[in-house]
């Protein structure tokens, strides 16, 4: 239903679609945070539900070391946007991305830290123990997480 809402719109192409993505800026608290936790040490990836163009852009703005996305977009040959690809399981995926990110560094899951906003989150929560929720509004979330912000700022504090 949502691909012909955006079919229907004549805006529903690669290009169109690049173009909103590329002209996206991170909040400029996010790039300060980001700088702040590389000067110290921290390698930082990007596990998203989002669309792997959008997720890509703002990985590539933040300067981050990587990242994954679980959402996609095919296009037709004209270019034009034919089906989105959301994986259901989220929570269960960002846990194996997460696992191959520990087993990739040489680190155990609880030395990792995992910065998340919704439900689909809490999984990962649960596998690092170090799950600090930021604007969350899923009390299940907040009750698994290790810490709880309103502002990425306050990870000067945690981190």
């Amino acid at each position: 239903m949502l691909t012909k809402i955006y079919q229907q719109s004549g805006n529903a192409t690669q290009e169109g679609i690049r173009e909103i993505f590329a002209a996206i800026q991170p909040k400029p608290e996010a790039q300060e945070v980001v700088l702040y936790l590389k000067q110290k040490g921290y390698l930082i990836y990007l596990i998203s539900g989002a669309i792997d163009m959008y997720v890509k852009e703002v990985a590539k703005k933040l300067g981050v070391s990587g990242f994954y996305a679980n959402s996609s977009l095919a296009f037709n040959q004209q270019g034009g946007l034919e089906k989105i690809h959301y994986r259901n399981n989220q929570g269960e995926v960002k846990v194996e991305q997460l696992k191959d990110l520990v087993k990739k560094f040489g680190i155990g899951t609880n030395e990792a830290v995992f910065v998340g906003d919704s439900e689909n989150d809490i999984e990962v929560f649960k596998e690092t123990g170090h799950g600090i929720a930021v604007h969350a509004t899923s009390e299940e979330l907040k009750h698994v997480a290790w810490r709880e912000i309103e502002s990425l700022q306050e990870l000067y504090n945690i981190l």
